[in-house]
């Protein structure tokens, strides 16, 4: 018999140090880093009827080639709001990182938009147009449009 879950999809640093792994879990997926093949954090996501969850509820993903290089792409929707998300390799010298670019669009005016892990203290989690809050080892990275429709929050993964 065919497994129905969606298969995963990883995302690892040219060198190999850093590695994020999505699965699916209950009705999206979720998402592990690592570091040196160690875990250093994960997603937490909130509960399946939650139309403001605490991270991006994404439901279909893919990775693709862009320019050369592969992106993790995914959309998912809760409640009257759709998300999308890219993840993407970037790299100064010989340091890697991984990017995530994620965004909602929504009718209602939401009560969370962000995206919230567990993590150690192997990685450090930089927003570039997000507000970081940090409360033990629950990270929340949340996003600073108020206005508009559309909300956008971006930031880098690093390991420590």
């Amino acid at each position: 018999m065919a497994d129905p879950r969606p298969p995963s999809v990883s995302l690892a640093t040219h060198d190999g140090r850093l590695r994020v792994d999505f699965r699916w879990e209950r009705d999206r997926f979720v998402h592990q880093i690592f570091v040196d093949q160690q875990e250093a954090g994960r997603s937490l996501e909130g509960g399946t009827d939650d139309p403001w969850p605490l991270s991006p509820p994404i439901q279909q993903l893919s990775l693709e080639e862009i320019q050369g290089s592969n992106v993790i792409l995914g959309v998912g929707a809760a409640g009257r709001s759709h998300w999308s998300m890219s993840v993407e390799l970037d790299r100064e010298g010989d340091v890697g990182w991984i990017k995530f670019d994620l965004a909602c669009r929504s009718n209602d005016q939401p009560r969370f938009l962000g995206s919230t892990y567990q993590i150690s203290e192997s990685i450090a989690l930089t927003p570039a147009d997000a507000n970081l809050v940090v409360d033990g080892q629950t990270v929340t990275i949340r996003s600073v449009t108020q206005e508009a429709s559309t909300h956008r929050w971006t930031y880098r993964v690093d390991a420590n």
